[in-house]
């Protein structure tokens, strides 16, 4: 049978959970090419469906360190690496593939795209570039560009791109939502009035309704529309809560599970020689995790890996169980009996190649806020770092952002205050469990006394002090993947303390919600 016809069959098997009927197409196509990447590939993807992770793993990682990989086979196999977390795989294949010329364009640059997700900044910018040079008018190619630009702090290059194909045939709902984000608009340069035209659309998909939404908030925000954005904003939200609402008693049940007592035996034995002290930076999404970041990796002994899932993909291997997001209700039930020194090994196997000789490494997933007991039990030589931030600005600034899949309490203002206080009661319960084991930083001492808030998280990190790592200019370098890109770049500023008060009026709910008593001025 053709190859073509025999994927085709195999994908609508797989799509309707035909597996045996899958695994016996694959054998047939396997007979016929034994050698090839493609089938072994799916065949991991197989296993990973039935649920026998840890398999899986091991299969799609070896197929692709021992075969080659055809130019149309490329997402399949970035995609697979990305899913297992599989960061120096993905590096060491990215660097020496051969056949990058013969990539489609929009291929390489969302292989590219992937790349910059994981801190491979360097070799994502040179992928992103041939990609187009290859198809300079292309719209994915010039966005994904544009998104990993931002990521680097090359702003004024990101702007050129997106200029290139806003308002063009090749434009995006998601290169308007970050030409929105990469810019301060003025009442003489905004897509204010191309945002609304494209909103009327009806045509419109309900995801880059999102995108748009979400952008015409921002540049509303930034030229003063307070109602305007406001209303943007709502609109926006109940877009997204459409698409991926909150499921309260799951959370509930969640973090019940994670305050189950651990019955494994901790971890004793130090860590391999040469590993880097891990420093875990947790909190609710924008509490302030990434600025605090900023202040670690000024020192020469420290590399910031970003936000990352090193840790829950360690976990999900030790329990052989994958989960979507750091952490779900499943792997959270196998937490107390887990294996929790194959974690560890895992977790400090992973990473190496962007790591190299650091002494310390942060991590800084905001939710591993939810896995600190495993952080306990696998790496007890970790430091945890808690950014605790005002309760109302920090909903709030959950509120304006427009996340990925898995914030799906950041879509009401009664979502996120349910959340907020799941969070606040499971830190306490790791305090009184754990004390001394997490060091909490405010928001607002941080930006008020920079010095004296980092010195006292150098010391409990055990880095020396460095009188400049409070000096926006020693990060303006570093690569920051996350919506504080441009943000955590500029000079420490006090004035997102209390932001929420400018949409005062709008709030009351989330007040309410919170039990925020204070009175507020609009």
């Amino acid at each position: 049978m053709h190859e073509h016809r025999l994927r085709q069959m195999l994908e609508a098997h797989i799509a309707q959970g035909r597996f045996d009927a899958a695994l016996v197409l694959l054998e047939q196509w396997q007979g016929q090419a034994p050698r090839q990447l493609l089938p072994e590939l799916i065949r991991a993807r197989l296993e990973f469906m039935q649920g026998r992770y840890r398999a899986a793993r091991a299969r799609f990682l070896q197929a692709v360190q021992e075969r080659e990989c055809a130019p149309s086979d490329v997402l399949e196999l970035v995609n697979g690496l990305r899913l297992f977390v599989a960061h120096d795989a993905m590096i060491a294949w990215a660097e020496s593939y051969p056949h990058r010329n013969a990539l489609r364009a929009v291929d390489q640059v969302l292989a590219a795209a992937s790349l910059s997700t994981i801190g491979a900044q360097d070799l994502a910018r040179r992928w992103a570039d041939e990609a187009v040079a290859k198809a300079p008018d292309d719209g994915i190619c010039r966005v994904n560009r544009a998104l990993i630009l931002n990521y680097a702090g090359d702003f004024d290059a990101a702007r050129a791109d997106l200029d290139h194909v806003l308002g063009g045939p090749q434009e995006s709902a998601m290169g308007y939502w970050l030409a929105a984000r990469v810019s301060r608009q003025t009442p003489d340069r905004n897509h204010v009035g191309a945002l609304r035209e494209r909103l009327g659309r009806s045509t419109l998909h309900p995801r880059d309704r999102e995108f748009l939404y979400f952008a015409l908030f921002k540049e509303l925000d930034d030229l003063g529309d307070r109602p305007g954005a406001w209303e943007a904003l709502s609109a926006g939200c109940r877009v997204a809560r459409t698409r991926a609402p909150y499921d309260a008693a799951m959370q509930e049940r969640l973090f019940a599970h994670l305050r189950q007592p651990i019955r494994a035996v901790p971890v004793a034995d130090p860590p391999p020689v040469g590993a880097p002290v891990p420093i875990f930076i947790v909190g609710m999404h924008r509490s302030g995790t990434t600025l605090l970041e900023s202040m670690l990796s000024a020192h020469p002994e420290v590399h910031a890996y970003g936000e990352s899932q090193r840790l829950s993909a360690a976990l999900r291997l030790a329990a052989d169980r994958y989960c979507q997001g750091v952490i779900d209700d499943g792997l959270a039930q196998r937490l107390p009996d887990l294996d929790y020194r194959a974690a560890r090994d895992s977790f400090l196997g992973e990473g190496r190649r962007l790591v190299g000789q650091a002494t310390h490494v942060t991590e800084k997933m905001p939710g591993n806020f939810q896995l600190v007991g495993a952080i306990r039990h696998a790496l007890p030589h970790a430091r945890v770092i808690h950014m605790r931030r005002d309760p109302m600005d920090v909903c709030f600034a959950n509120l304006r952002e427009h996340f990925a899949d898995g914030v799906s309490h950041a879509n009401s203002a009664v979502d996120v205050a349910h959340y907020h206080a799941l969070y606040r009661g499971l830190m306490a319960h790791w305090q009184e469990v754990y004390p001394g084991f997490v060091l909490d930083v405010d928001y607002e001492s941080l930006v008020t006394d920079p010095v004296a808030e980092s010195r006292r998280v150098y010391a409990f990190c055990g880095l020396p002090w460095d009188d400049g790592v409070t000096d926006p200019a020693r990060w303006a370098g570093r690569a920051i993947t996350t919506l504080s890109s441009l943000q955590a770049r500029g000079t420490i500023h006090r004035n997102r303390v209390g932001g929420w008060r400018a949409y005062a009026q709008w709030l009351e709910p989330l007040q309410e919600a919170l039990g925020v008593t204070e009175v507020s001025a609009s």
